[in-house]
């Protein structure tokens, strides 16, 4: 009787280990923006050439960082510039917002995904790091609750900003220099 309860006690535990095992949940990257938009006959080159143009072009809104192109796909940071509006603030979390860029090109659609978005203060000491946690890194007491929706608020704006412009740079063709003659 004991070995028969102790052999299926082990069968299920074997059963259930590898019932988790199995389970693959993806690593989470915070608050994900991604879209597929679709452009009728457009070849993926034409894309990923828009997409390449868009990374190289300077803007002063925000600041490109380490742009990557290749194969179909452009990957890049960007860091928007964060000030508190008020002339002496409390909490001085001047500094950047940084999120991750990546544009991946098919025949006639691309791809774009904003991730990792996260607050570092120029001080270092009020840094909020990801903005999809409650409490902001370097706690409540350097960034109080009300402070830290202004700065998830207006991330969230930068990040919206950015994707109206990647929409509007890959409905644009590309000029190539020396195709027609």
């Amino acid at each position: 009787m004991k070995k028969t309860v102790f052999a299926i006690g082990t069968i299920l535990l074997t059963f259930l280990s590898g019932i988790k095992a199995q389970d693959k949940r993806p690593l989470d990257d915070g608050h994900v923006i991604t879209e597929i938009v679709t452009k009728d006959s457009v070849s993926a080159k034409d894309l990923l050439d828009r997409a390449i143009a868009w990374a190289q072009k300077e803007t002063p809104k925000y600041e490109k960082i380490n742009p990557v192109g290749g194969g179909s796909k452009v990957e890049m940071d960007v860091a928007f510039p964060i000030k508190p509006k008020e002339l002496n603030p409390p909490f001085n979390y001047t500094g950047k917002i940084l999120m991750h860029v990546t544009i991946e090109t098919k025949f006639g659609k691309y791809k774009y995904t904003i991730k990792k978005i996260s607050h570092t203060a120029s001080n270092g000491k009020n840094t909020g790091g990801d903005i999809t946690k409650e409490i902001a890194e370097c706690g409540s007491m350097l960034l109080p609750e009300l402070t830290w929706k202004k700065i998830k608020g207006e991330s969230l704006k930068d990040a919206n900003a950015l994707v109206e412009e990647i929409k509007d740079a890959m409905s644009t063709p590309v000029n190539k220099k020396g195709e027609d003659w």
